[in-house]
């Protein structure tokens, strides 16, 4: 390195004396193009007169004075057509002479021309020795150069190689030696580091093997403990698989397990032509057992319910709980309806027997639905869901137990594709609002409208709401089909207002739309959004609904009624709330349920139960209105009975807002 370095210190002098060299050659040669300028315009001046007057002899006088200064060898003068007049010394022509020459002009008249070549032979050997001095100095430098790197690369290279041999140490693993420090420049504090950083590496070293005989010593306990956790995590393992595959509340196989020994029956029964059967379960009523007793009932009746299902059942089948209150039964070697029934109906009466839920005896019912293999499918999704497919119907149709039919996939597809054209009509507007009047049974006069949603069906026509709403509200459907009729409501109040017979309309919601928590501020938002007071508008809620959660719905409709939406409560007497707690509710109105009145003129008790709803509904504040009015006689009897208001087809049938209008203009 430092060798290197000498050599560019040298290359570097050898430029710069390179340089100069040119630099006196270039000064040279510029000195002798401007003395020959210069001599040449001092002789064109002399020469102006001689050559003027046309004296020869003056010429020649002045050519010898030109002649004298040193430098000069040669000079010559011409007329103006030139012509040679006079001549002195001899023309060399080399790289050391230059030759100048200069016009002779007297008031713009050219009398010829004069020439002088000029030498530098006289200062030459001063330049010469300049260059030999330049040469020499460089020399010189260049050696003491040379000797100061030597000097110093040798005291460099002592500590560097020092600190190398040092480093090799450290890298075979030795620490703590010290290397010798002479002086007290940066190399020397260099090496006191290095020395410092060996030192420093020993302690670390020292320390690292205190630790690795504590890892050692660690290791050793954690082997005992890793043994002792894989013991235990084992055994977890086994628990969570049993968790995995079963349901924690019943300790039944869960839907998971259940979808392997199908899977693994369906394979069999290809494989060995081994029938089997699947139902599903569900049972009836146990949302009104949740909501009355609590859910620890709940939970006792499920677990129950899977008791007396594995009681009921052989080793070989299987009972699972899908979730929430359904069930199903996997019964291998069953290939016909008949044995499945036997077995379907033996489960029924099982768990028709009463069961004791704290100091209470509830008798809890269920629906049962089945499909066999193959008939009904062979894959597991298509046999899960034609035994779900036949227990709701089942359900549906009260019927306890029902096999599967392929009438009832074609039922099904045909809801689902209601549910998908109910949507598209929610979406573009294709639902309409038919109004049935409310009539003061004091004045005879209109007191509102109930707002009931009609479908006209491209296919199906025009379809009444019982065809679609339950649809809606097992969906996810209900909550825009709700809002929807509440905007046609809303601008249909907003327009009769406007045309100077405001009239208050009452909309339907179900129990899913108070489930809802942001149901009282989409409510509030239409509202504004249509520009209608609040007070035009009156929400009717089932008494069933109220009574699926009593504490929401209670502050549902107690946020209602504080921005002036009016709450009545429809089809009363159908549900289990009763007047205590009612008094709690901040409603308008009373609803007597159509099944009551229309019956009144037959039934004595119905009467009883009607008079009785409206005495306790007048003791509440509450007003009270009779709907399903179908004859004069039933309208008379509810005046009688103090009702308030009527509604039926004896008054007027549901009709479009058009119809509305007219109606209204003839009963004024």
């Amino acid at each position: 390195m430092i060798t290197g370095i000498a050599l560019i210190e040298g290359l570097f002098l050898f430029a710069i004396l390179m340089s100069s060299l040119g630099i006196l050659s270039q000064s040279r040669k510029q000195a002798l193009v401007t003395r020959a300028t210069s001599d040449v315009r001092l002789f064109a001046t002399a020469a102006a007169n001689a050559l003027v007057s046309d004296d020869i002899g003056a010429l020649h006088r002045i050519l010898r004075q030109v002649m004298r200064n040193h430098g000069i060898t040669y000079a010559v003068a011409r007329d103006g057509s030139g012509r040679l007049l006079a001549r002195a010394g001899h023309a060399v022509d080399s790289a050391h002479t230059y030759r100048a020459a200069a016009s002779v002009v007297v008031d713009g008249t050219s009398y010829g021309r004069v020439e002088v070549e000029v030498t530098d032979r006289g200062f030459a050997p001063i330049l010469a020795q300049a260059s030999r001095r330049i040469v020499a100095i460089a020399l010189g430098e260049m050696l003491l150069v040379g000797f100061v790197s030597w000097l110093f690369g040798s005291y460099l290279m002592r500590h560097i190689a020092a600190i190398e041999a040092g480093t090799a140490r450290i890298a075979r693993g030795e620490f703590g030696f010290q290397l010798p420090v002479a002086g007290s420049d940066e190399l020397a504090r260099m090496i006191e580091g290095f020395n410092a950083m060996s030192a420093q590496l020993k302690a670390l070293q020292d320390e690292a093997a205190r630790e690795h005989q504590q890892v050692l010593a660690i290791n050793e306990r954690l082997e005992e403990r890793v043994h002792e956790r894989t013991e235990a995590l084992a055994l977890a393992n086994r628990e969570l698989e049993y968790l995995a595959m079963h349901d924690p509340l019943t300790g039944l196989p869960n839907r998971i397990l259940l979808q392997d020994r199908l899977l693994q029956a369906i394979r069999l029964g290809h494989r060995e032509n081994a029938p089997f059967a699947l139902m599903v379960l569900d049972l009836d009523g146990f949302k009104e057992v949740n909501d009355s007793l609590g859910h620890q009932a709940g939970d006792h009746l499920l677990r129950e319910t899977a008791a007396r299902l594995v009681a009921r059942l052989r080793q070989s089948d299987t009972a699972v709980r899908l979730g929430g209150d359904e069930f199903a039964v996997l019964l291998p070697g069953v290939a016909n309806a008949e044995d499945t029934e036997v077995v379907a109906r033996k489960i029924l009466r099982a768990l028709e027997e009463p069961v004791l839920l704290g100091d209470r005896r509830v008798c809890v019912t269920a629906s049962c639905g089945a499909a066999l293999f193959p008939t009904h499918g062979d894959e597991v999704g298509v046999l899960l869901r034609h035994a779900d497919r036949a227990m709701y119907e089942a359900k549906r149709g009260r019927r306890g137990f029902l096999l599967f039919a392929s009438a009832m996939d074609e039922e099904g597809d045909d809801r689902l594709r209601l549910q998908v054209d109910l949507d598209h009509a929610i979406r573009h507007g294709d639902l309409v609002l038919h109004y049935q009047p409310k009539i003061d049974l004091v004045t005879g006069k209109i007191s509102g409208a109930e707002a009931l949603v009609r479908w006209q069906h491209p296919v199906l026509g025009m379809l009444p709401p019982a065809r679609f709403v339950p649809l809606a509200e097992r969906t996810h459907l209900i909550k825009p089909l709700t809002f929807h009729v509440l905007r046609l409501a809303a601008t249909q109040a907003r327009a009769w207002a406007e045309q100077g017979w405001p009239l208050p309309i009452a909309v339907n919601v179900s129990a899913v739309d108070l489930d809802d928590g942001e149901f009282v501020d989409s409510v509030e938002r239409i509202l504004k959004d249509a520009g209608v007071a609040a007070s035009q508008i009156e929400l009717e809620v089932t008494e069933t609904a109220l009574m699926r959660d009593p504490e929401r719905a209670r502050a549902a409709i107690q946020a209602l009624s504080g921005f002036g939406v009016h709450v009545a409560i429809d089809d009363f007497g159908t549900g289990y709330s009763s007047m205590s707690y009612l008094r709690k509710l901040a409603v308008a109105n009373i609803k007597i349920d159509k099944s009551f009145v229309m019956d009144m003129g037959v039934s004595s008790n119905d009467s009883v139960i009607v008079r009785s709803i409206i005495d306790l509904s007048h003791s509440l504040g509450l007003k009270v209105v009779g709907e399903g009015v179908e004859t004069a006689d039933t309208m008379a009897v509810l005046a009688s009975l103090g009702c308030d208001y009527a509604q039926g087809f004896h008054l007027a049938r549901p009709m479009d807002a058009e119809a509305f209008d007219a109606w209204r203009q003839k009963h004024l």
